[in-house]
């Protein structure tokens, strides 16, 4: 480096604190010259909000749940006896409607009556032998009576020959024929008491001879009643395994009915709607006091409330009004359900063409459980996010209420009045977006009529 190049150089390195030293006198001038700052007195503007007002209404809590129809009388009709098929009605055949009592199916029954014959006679002759025992016991009583009369006369006359002997005016033979005749007499009695003795065993023994033959005849005749197969009630036929002239085996199928009077749905309800809904109804009927006499499930339900409606899932025919019969014995662990069995009678007898078909096996259908109509706060489904709604209070600020028991029905958010925290009928909800919602913020409401007419519409179903 040059020697002007150096000088440059350090003169510049020294001017440097004179520089930052008049940055800073010109920055604390322009800061002290500044005007003062004032500030404006204007409020930001509430922001508008769309509401309704919260009612309290009279609603049936409803819970919907899915399920298909099952007859509730299965029959899988099976061969009792076996036989030659001599007769098959008509209309023994698939699909086909027969009416309770009907004779479907005979089996030829000639074995049968021979057997009945034949267990007559076994009857017959035990009760003979029976009664020639009875008078066998009484002949024994009264022989034995006039043989200890007997023993008595011999005993008698043995005394007194005896004495006579002593006298010397009867001889010893004589004396020892009489006392060879009491001996046998003796004898006699004996026998007769042995005999008196086993009789009763032996009439015992007949006794159980006739009630086993009365046993066999019993059997013959049920065997013989077997033989001729009614329908126990009003069905249809699902299937037929049987033809006349054929030979059946015991215990083989002849064909399969199903009741046309009841059917049954075990209706599936996700679990923790179902705790909401039984947390609705009125538990204080629901009691087993007397535990020694449980009352049936459905009488128990129906203390409850409970009702239900049906319809034909995904289809707009009409419904029917159900019976709810008892709880599934069972949880569903996969799909979270729960299960409810329903009734419907006489689902034929409701049949309108094309407005209401017959309720057949398998069909998939919509169930409305419903329980006692009670007084609700009815709000918005939609108005209702994480358990929170936005409530207007009185002073036209927005309050953050959490509801912890809410039943959701359809388009509806349910709250119970006695279990309602922080919201009352009368207050204002919020029904449109409101972003930021701030805890306090001001808000400008604006009635929704159209909400409020959707309201009412969805409370109309409800009740």
């Amino acid at each position: 480096m040059s020697l002007k190049e150096k000088m440059s150089w350090t003169k510049n390195k020294r001017s440097l604190p004179l520089v930052a030293l008049a940055g800073l006198i010109i920055t604390v001038l322009i800061v002290k010259l500044q005007p003062a700052m004032e500030h404006s007195s204007q409020q930001k503007a509430p922001t508008p909000v769309n509401v309704i007002e919260i009612k309290s209404h009279k609603v049936k809590p409803t819970l919907v749940g899915y399920g298909t129809v099952k007859p509730d009388l299965i029959l899988k009709a099976m061969a009792e006896v076996a036989g030659r098929v001599t007769y098959v009605h008509p209309e023994l055949k698939k699909g086909a409607f027969i009416a309770k009592d009907t004779l479907v199916v005979s089996i030829d029954d000639k074995d049968y009556q021979l057997a009945i014959k034949q267990a007559n006679s076994d009857l017959l002759a035990a009760q003979a032998s029976l009664k020639e025992m009875q008078l066998t016991i009484d002949n024994n009583e009264l022989e034995l009576k006039l043989a200890n009369e007997k023993l008595k006369v011999r005993n008698a006359e043995f005394g007194r020959l005896k004495k006579l002997r002593q006298k010397g005016t009867v001889s010893q033979s004589r004396l020892d024929q009489e006392r060879q005749s009491m001996l046998v007499q003796q004898q006699e009695v004996q026998k007769l008491e042995n005999l008196r003795t086993t009789l009763p065993s032996e009439l015992e023994v007949l006794k159980t001879k006739i009630d086993i033959a009365q046993a066999k005849l019993e059997q013959s005749e049920r065997d013989l009643a077997r033989t001729q197969i009614h329908l126990p009630f009003n069905g249809r036929i699902s299937s037929v395994s049987v033809e006349k002239d054929q030979f059946i085996a015991k215990g083989n199928s002849i064909f399969n009915a199903v009741g046309i009077d009841k059917i049954t749905i075990n209706t599936q309800f996700p679990i923790d709607q179902f705790g909401q809904f039984v947390g609705e109804l009125d538990r204080q009927s629901f009691t087993f006091e007397n535990r020694e006499q449980l009352p049936a499930m459905s009488e128990v339900l129906g203390s409850l409330g409970l009702t239900a409606q049906v319809q034909i899932a995904g289809e707009h025919f009409k419904g029917w009004q159900a019976k709810v019969e008892r709880f599934s014995d069972s949880l569903d662990l996969q799909s979270r359900t729960v299960g409810v069995i329903v009734s419907v009678e006489g689902s034929y007898l409701q049949v309108e063409p094309g407005v209401r078909p017959p309720l057949l096996e398998g069909m998939y259908m919509k169930v409305m459980l419903q329980g006692r109509a009670e007084s609700f706060l009815a709000l918005p489904r939609f108005a209702i996010q994480n358990q929170q709604a936005l409530i207007v209070n009185s002073q036209s600020q927005l309050s953050r209420v959490t509801l912890d028991k809410v039943l959701l029905q359809d388009s509806l958010a349910l709250v119970k009045e006695a279990n309602a925290q922080g919201i009352s009928a009368g207050d204002k909800i919020v029904v449109s977006d409101l972003f930021p919602a701030v805890n306090g913020m001001t808000l400008s409401p604006l009635t929704d009529a159209e909400t409020e007419q959707q309201m009412n519409t969805w409370l109309e179903r409800a009740k």
